[in-house]
């Protein structure tokens, strides 16, 4: 049992050094003959020898390849590297009595490194790297790497936004990604944005000014124009904005207070001054704005006879203006003076006022009153009329 195992390992290593072509000398069987090769010659290898090229490619089992190599090599990134020796490739085109021949897994064995040409070549996903020594211009198959397919990985919020709302495009978690092309798309299938992101820059908030449904598609390109295979589609829903909320329902207060007021004035005759006091109710009929007030008192000349004591009444409308109202209404008054032309009656009122504070429920006021007589025939304005200044206190 012990010798059939060592025949065993004896054959397979003896089948695994003949798998390997050592080569110490290369010129001899040249794919193409120059005597001092160029990168530039590798283009006019792949024109001249295009026919010869795919043979070869045939031959070494990679037939799919020849027509990436040939329109690539046109414009490849050909570089000078050193050959070192035991350095292998996987295959290497030559030829030998003028017919194109494939050398499998081959091994420079050469004492000195080898002066030659490298390039990469791009097919369907996967990056080739050949070698073409100097010497023979033989093309050769160095590796086969795989490239990172690019990933998409988009992310829309919201999904559902009112109109006006940026919604964010994010793409941040694409993988593989070189450049992004977003494009949105509305129900009709128009598009109405397009624009590009990064890996640096890799979100962007997009502003929709119409109400409807819209479509978002990113195209992720990786290396070698690689995209992303992928479904990368969303959706966003644009709303219209709910409609304002109504105003505030208009409070109606209830009776505010009573109030007290009072001051100076003049009296028309020949003006005299007197004082007067009236003790009333405020009832507040929308708050901060309008206000009803009655009122009642009366006032005292500052002279005797023929001056005398006097009552009066109101029944007012407050507008206000900030601190500031005007009041406005009717009133009565008795007569102040035993004269003729002293008649008591009805008053029409006119009020101009400032508040001076509020404290808690109590405010305190200064205004002026004009009280001028309306509908009796014989009571003038010149000899009835009143100006009063008042300081009112609400509580």
């Amino acid at each position: 049992m012990k010798k059939v195992i060592f025949l065993v390992l004896i054959f397979c290593f003896v089948f695994t050094v003949s798998a390997e072509e050592r080569v110490i000398r290369l010129g001899q069987h040249p794919f193409y003959k120059s005597r001092d090769l160029k990168p530039e010659d590798l283009k006019v290898i792949a024109l001249d020898k295009a026919g010869e090229v795919k043979q070869g490619f045939e031959l070494a089992g990679n037939g799919e390849l020849v027509f990436a190599f040939l329109e690539q090599i046109q414009k490849a990134d050909v570089q000078t590297v050193d050959m070192q020796p035991n350095d292998t490739v996987k295959w290497m085109l030559f030829k030998k009595n003028r017919k194109v021949t494939v050398m499998s897994d081959v091994v420079w064995a050469g004492k000195k490194p080898l002066t030659a040409y490298t390039f990469t070549i791009f097919r369907d996903g996967k990056l080739y790297t050949f070698i073409v020594p100097k010497i023979c211009g033989n093309i050769s198959l160095k590796s086969v790497s795989e490239v990172p397919a690019p990933v998409c990985d988009l992310k829309v919020s919201p999904a559902e936004a009112e109109l006006g709302t940026p919604v964010k495009i994010e793409m941040c978690g694409s993988q593989n990604a070189l450049k992004t092309t977003v494009t949105v798309s509305d129900a009709a299938g128009a598009v109405v944005k397009t624009f590009d992101l990064t890996p640096e820059n890799c979100s962007a908030e997009l502003n929709l000014d119409k109400v409807g449904e819209y479509s978002v598609a990113a195209v992720v390109e990786g290396q070698y124009a690689m995209k992303a295979a992928n479904p990368c589609e969303a959706f966003i829903k644009v709303l219209a904005p709910p409609p304002p909320p109504p105003p505030p329902p208009v409070k109606k207060a209830l009776p505010l207070a009573f109030l007290l007021e009072g001051g100076p004035g003049l009296l028309k005759g020949t003006y005299t001054g007197t004082l007067w006091a009236r003790a009333g109710v405020l009832f507040g009929l929308v708050e901060d704005k309008l206000d009803a007030i009655f009122s009642v008192g009366g006032g005292v000349p500052l002279k005797g006879d023929p001056w005398k004591t006097f009552f009066m009444g109101n029944a007012l409308l407050n507008l206000h203006a900030g601190p500031a109202y005007l009041g406005g209404g009717l009133g009565f008054s008795t007569k102040d003076r035993d004269q003729a032309v002293k008649k008591g009656g009805i008053d029409l009122v006119g009020q101009l006022g400032i508040n001076l504070f509020k404290y808690k429920d109590s405010t305190g006021s200064l205004f002026g009153e004009l009280r001028a007589p309306v509908f009796t025939e014989d009571r003038d304005w010149e000899h009835n009329h009143k100006l009063l200044l008042g300081f009112r206190y609400i509580f």
